[in-house]
């Protein structure tokens, strides 16, 4: 199976969807599932952002991309083409830029690891400290751990944040640690420093997962192996616009060529057709 994976999109949702289906015409192949390591941007109204969000959108309007094109049934034929273009699900964890108390009360109502969040049921939010398992057109299977939110600042005065790892979260990864799993999906990084989330070095040193895919801290793409000497990690850039040229920023999207433990691939997306995606252009390619 064929799985994009983002992280940090920032409200720039269609712009993800717009290019896994460039990639599918690039290609001629077809993408099964999109996962995304959270701050999705998930606000469904103006007055529900957090402050830096807001901030940011004043100078960038895709900053507030799910309120425009997901909370309502858009008449716009981006959104419209693009999602016809495309057959598969996102499958997000939640970052520390979300409107956590809307999508707490969705969480509540959802008995599946996973739920929706858009009127087309197409971004579906992985729950912290649920195992999900999917299965591909090609008959593979992928199981994938989310953890969403980020860990409390150490050193800092001990509060419970609603961007923080909820109690009742941590109690369910608690029961996971040593329960294998193909990918670990997080917005926070492991432990460092002062931040990081410390049950995740656990996840990490006792799961074992295959991949573990993340965001949060900025800065361009990495890939490298995990310090337990066996997990490709890939700390994704995030979906912004880069230099002069407002061109997509690199290393922001990557292509996980899954069919099963020992046959896999993940690959940074580096082609030209990527670079033709800029801040006055993406929509209409």
């Amino acid at each position: 199976m064929n799985i994009a994976v983002f992280a940090d999109v920032h409200g720039r949702i269609l712009l993800a969807l717009k290019l896994c289906a460039r990639w599918q015409r690039e290609t001629g192949e077809h993408i099964d599932l999109i996962l995304q390591a959270g701050d999705m941007g998930i606000f469904p109204a103006r007055d529900r952002l957090d402050k830096a969000t807001a901030r940011f959108a004043e100078h960038d309007p895709t900053e507030l991309g799910f309120m425009q094109d997901f909370v309502v049934q858009s008449g716009d034929p981006h959104v419209r083409d693009t999602l016809a273009a495309l057959t598969c699900k996102l499958v997000f964890v939640r970052g520390n830029h979300e409107d956590h108390a809307w999508l707490d009360e969705l969480e509540r109502q959802a008995r599946e690891p996973t739920f929706p969040v858009d009127v087309y049921q197409r971004l579906w939010c992985l729950k912290s400290g649920e195992l999900w398992s999917f299965s591909g057109a090609d008959g593979s299977a992928i199981s994938v751990l989310g953890i969403g939110r980020i860990g409390p600042t150490t050193g800092q005065p001990r509060q419970m944040k609603d961007s923080y790892v909820q109690p009742y979260e941590e109690q369910k990864l608690r029961k996971l640690v040593g329960v294998p799993c193909d990918v670990l999906l997080t917005h926070d990084a492991p432990p460092r420093g002062t931040g990081g989330i410390p049950l995740m070095r656990e996840i990490l040193d006792q799961s074992a997962p295959v991949y573990h895919i993340y965001g949060h801290i900025g800065g361009p793409c990495k890939e490298g192996i995990d310090t337990n000497g066996t997990t490709r990690f890939c700390k994704l850039a995030d979906l912004e616009w880069d230099g002069p040229s407002q061109t997509v920023k690199a290393g922001a999207m990557a292509l996980l060529r899954w069919e099963d433990r020992t046959r896999h691939r993940l690959e940074v997306i580096d082609a030209p057709w990527y670079r033709e995606y800029t801040a006055h252009t993406w929509r209409y390619l």
